[in-house]
């Protein structure tokens, strides 16, 4: 998870979204006053953060975050949420985001063929999803709203389209994102 002494690190990390770069960099890890004392605290507004870290270099070679959230279906007169786990960040460093994973993947013709070490990182982060839908909490699906420009990165990774009748969130930071989930085997 991250924590407040990778503040410094933070600072380096770059994914190339000047949004989430600034949110990284200035809020993710921010001051409050807290009865006149400031402190530095983790926002976990947009869910709990967590990081990899190059084992080599210690540099932040992702981050991303997960929240309780579910699917909302409508269908003629019913209405249903069911549970979901929520990718709301994942993010990775910009200078790790086209690394092959092995030579055949660096040599490999076609594009859909490449394994990255991105798509490595989201197999962690699906897994760690899956954990938690065994051990803690009932969870059918994992969602995230897409960058249109990443969007072909979660469909190599098996996310899929919200279907017509699955709702999507109303807020305005992802109003230009694409809806997307993976249904869970439990």
């Amino acid at each position: 998870m991250i924590k407040l002494e990778d503040l410094g690190k933070l600072q380096a990390f770059s994914c190339g979204n000047k949004k989430l770069d600034h949110f990284f960099h200035k809020e993710l890890i921010h001051e409050v006053n807290i009865y006149g004392i400031k402190e530095k605290m983790i926002d976990t507004d947009e869910g709990l953060p967590y990081k990899v870290v190059d084992k080599k270099t210690g540099d932040i070679i992702a981050v991303y975050s997960l929240a309780a959230s579910g699917i909302f279906f409508e269908q003629t007169n019913h209405m249903q949420t069911i549970p979901a786990l929520k990718i709301d960040v994942f993010a990775v460093d910009e200078r790790y985001q086209k690394m092959h994973m092995d030579v055949e993947s660096q040599e490999e013709e076609n594009p859909d063929e490449h394994r990255y070490l991105s798509d490595s990182i989201m197999c962690d982060v699906i897994s760690r999803c899956v954990k938690i839908s065994q051990e803690y909490a009932t969870i059918r699906y994992i969602i995230l709203y897409a960058d249109k420009k990443a969007k072909r990165f979660y469909e190599r990774n098996l996310f899929n389209p919200f279907l017509e009748f699955m709702k999507k969130e109303r807020r305005a930071e992802i109003a230009k994102n694409d809806p997307m989930y993976m249904e869970l085997d439990v």
